[in-house]
């Protein structure tokens, strides 16, 4: 039975770090399609794609081939919003982890595995009037999952906040990490936001942002 461990962060740890966060984002690009095909809008634009061929030509080969290109438009444009986020991270706070991470009130954690890193956890402080830190970088490797790896990572964190002085933690995923969702909920988070992030794209594919927050008790 292998065992587990929670360790901060070396920069030998980085390659396997970003293949975790990497292959961890792309893994939900089924259930984003999934998602993005039941929505009324793209119902919609399927009925469309299906019944314009017919209309004007006549045929019903042409129609699935109308159907098929709004299918392939919608996987692509997931594909490619998984992508940018991927590229905007890799971009910035996972350029350099240690030099971002290693710091007066951040930290970022590994999960350890018989010498192998299978998942990550990373705490940022957040701005504000009340201290708090946010929840980032939360990923276990799949072959890892179910074994109560990502429940270690998010108890480090939330010791981690409560001995900085926080009051509270707070955390941004989307709506088709249902696992993840699951997770934070079963740890006492509670769903307090949604949005769109003000993007037409986001609201095209229905990809939600959701916020969630634990409150840390003042007398622990």
């Amino acid at each position: 039975m292998s065992t587990y461990k929670v360790r901060l962060y070396t920069d030998c740890d980085y390659d396997k770090v970003k293949e975790i966060l990497t292959s961890g984002m792309f893994e939900h690009q089924a259930a984003a399609f999934y998602h993005a095909l039941s929505l009324p809008h793209n119902w919609l634009a399927l009925l469309v794609g299906f019944l314009l061929p017919l209309v004007t030509t006549g045929y019903f080969a042409l129609s699935m081939v109308g159907v098929v290109s709004v299918m392939v438009a919608l996987w692509v444009s997931i594909r490619g919003l998984i992508r940018y986020c991927v590229k905007k991270g890799l971009e910035g706070d996972l350029k350099d982890i240690e030099g971002y991470y290693m710091r007066k009130g951040h930290c970022f954690w590994v999960a350890e595995s018989a010498g192998e890193v299978v998942g990550t956890v990373a705490a940022a402080p957040l701005p504000g009037g009340e201290k708090s830190t946010e929840l980032k970088r939360m990923s276990v490797a799949s072959t890892h999952r179910g074994k109560g790896v990502a429940k270690m990572l998010c108890r480090t964190l939330i010791d981690f906040a409560r001995k900085s002085g926080c009051s509270m933690v707070v955390l941004h995923t989307t709506s088709v990490q249902f696992d993840a969702v699951r997770l934070y909920e079963k740890m006492g988070f509670r769903h307090v936001d949604t949005s769109y992030q003000g993007s037409l794209i986001n609201w095209l594919l229905g990809f939600i942002w959701v916020t969630y927050r634990y409150d840390i008790p003042a007398n622990k």
